[in-house]
């Protein structure tokens, strides 16, 4: 016997097939989802939901923020008119018409108050007969009839131009100070900043990336969708380390952006800049250098608290110079935690099969698959747990490791303490022997 695919399985399987496709930077990655750490995925999927333009649960996304993350789309001029139709409708039963009878066959047509006459006398019921005064019902055949009604019609014609230029060439500045590892600022900065290259490089765009500290990291440059590899893996494998310095950095930044648009060469100083420079950062700097007029700055500020008064004037320093300025409070964003997403991280929708493809499985091979999913999925529970360590409030009460005293053990030992103890009543006391002196320090002397 062989065991058909359930509907409800074939269902499953096309809905994590479809949310796999979704994770574009996956196939840039070149890496089946049981072999990336679990808060990889966790990472991966907050910037899919970014490109997607789905919420964030405890966030609140403005629409720069929205436009900076989304593909550039063709616009379109929506026109509404009214136009009155017109159509014959034919109905499907005939009405009836009241007529005094045409022949005296037509008696079992007469309507109703002339057959109870009827009942009631016969004699008048004949006499109204013969003077043509029983009425009939006559079927009436139907014809056609017009119906008219105004229908609303709505036309889109493309403007041909785009809801927002395509960018040209792309610099990222990622803070990865020490600061940024409260509140899951890193979580979210390596989330907008991944959503942000891969839309980037979807559109030709080149791109340049820079991460920093109290120091300026190396440039990774990508000038292709097929590079992308190489950035993503860089901006997943980060870790928070040092201060920040942001003066420094956007200054190396504008250096570098002043060498691409050849400033001084085929362009002004003043002049709009082809770049654009993206800044992700939790903005806890001293002082930022002056950004150029032509360089057009989006930052994204991460917050969390209160910030240190000597920040205060770099702070306001950058949100005056940006052209968008973002801020995302940290402390209310809650990672996703959803069922289907634990489900998820043991299953690869990119191998799954098509139900027309499907192998048949006998009985014995799909209980098998059933267990060999159970343990993948466990481990994948695991995965998760551990990447996401104890929550607030629920600290573990021994600081080192646990003790390793089983139940059974402390049952054995609590009836060996009370067998001891019914054992000592039973015996007398024996007189007790004087301690022997040590060979230094105080003597002890018992009293009986």
């Amino acid at each position: 016997m062989s065991a058909e695919p359930a509907p409800a399985s074939v269902a499953v399987g096309k809905d994590l097939e479809r949310l796999y496709r979704s994770w574009r930077i996956l196939d840039c990655l070149e890496a089946a989802v049981d072999q990336l750490p679990s808060e990889w995925l966790q990472i991966l999927n907050v910037a899919r939901n970014l490109m997607e333009g789905n919420p964030l649960p405890g966030v609140q996304l403005s629409e720069d923020l929205r436009r900076l993350l989304a593909p550039a789309v063709p616009t379109h001029t929506t026109t509404t008119r009214v136009e009155r139709k017109r159509r014959i409708v034919y109905p499907v039963t005939g009405d009836t018409r009241v007529q005094p009878l045409r022949n005296i066959s037509d008696l079992p047509q007469a309507t109703m108050p002339d057959l109870l006459l009827r009942t009631i006398s016969r004699e008048v019921f004949e006499f109204q007969l013969m003077s043509d005064g029983i009425n009939g019902v006559y079927n009436i055949e139907p014809g056609p009839a017009v119906e008219e009604w105004d229908e609303i019609i709505e036309e889109r014609t493309p403007t041909g131009h785009l809801n927002r230029q395509r960018r040209q060439r792309v610099y990222a500045l990622l803070d990865v100070s020490n600061s940024m590892r409260d509140d899951n600022k890193m979580v979210m900065a390596k989330a907008i900043m991944l959503a942000y290259l891969m839309v980037a490089c979807e559109e030709q765009s080149r791109v340049y990336f820079r991460t920093f500290a109290n120091t300026v990291h190396p440039r990774t440059d990508c000038l292709s969708l097929q590079e992308f590899r190489e950035v993503a893996l860089r901006i997943l494998r980060l870790t928070p380390d040092g201060s920040t310095d942001i003066r420094g950095t956007v200054a190396a930044a504008i250096g570098d952006i002043n060498a691409l648009d050849e400033v001084g060469v085929r362009r002004e100083a003043f002049d709009a800049s082809p770049t654009e420079l993206l800044l992700v950062s939790d903005c806890e700097s001293y002082s930022v250098p002056h950004v150029p007029r032509g360089i057009k700055l989006h930052t994204v500020h991460l917050k969390s608290g209160y910030m240190a008064r000597g920040y205060q004037e770099g702070f306001e320093q950058i949100r005056k110079a940006s052209a968008t300025f973002t801020e995302i409070d940290t402390t209310r964003f809650v990672l996703p935690e959803t069922m289907r997403d634990r489900w998820l991280l043991a299953q690869d929708g990119r191998v799954l099969q098509a139900p027309s493809e499907a192998p048949v499985v006998e009985g014995a091979r799909l209980r098998a698959d059933r267990m060999e999913r159970r343990r993948t999925l466990l481990k994948a529970y695991e995965r998760l747990e551990e990447a996401r360590g104890p929550r607030p409030g629920q600290e573990s009460m021994f600081v080192g490791r646990p003790p390793s005293v089983t139940p059974g053990e402390l049952w054995r030992m609590f009836w060996s303490a009370v067998g001891q103890l019914f054992r000592g009543r039973g015996r007398k006391k024996r007189p007790a022997s004087p301690v022997a002196s040590p060979s230094f320090g105080v003597k002890f002397r018992l009293q009986r």
